[in-house]
């Protein structure tokens, strides 16, 4: 059942990725959440800055040391 307030982020559980098309690269992103699948068709540049963003993230503690 779908959220009726925006007081908490929607979590994210799983996550899965299906190549549909090589050249050029296309996948379908699927995003388990607590509240229900969520699929995105991303290409080579979402994908690039999706990992670009996820590695800033998971740098973020390390510039604090």
């Amino acid at each position: 059942m779908p959220r009726l307030t925006n007081t908490a982020p929607n979590r994210v559980l799983q996550v899965d990725t299906q190549v549909v098309n090589e050249e050029p690269l296309l996948a379908l992103l699927n995003l388990e959440t607590d509240d229900g699948a969520v699929e995105l068709a991303i290409n080579r540049s979402v994908a690039e800055l999706m990992v670009d963003q996820l590695m800033t993230l998971l740098g973020y503690d390390e510039d604090e040391e």
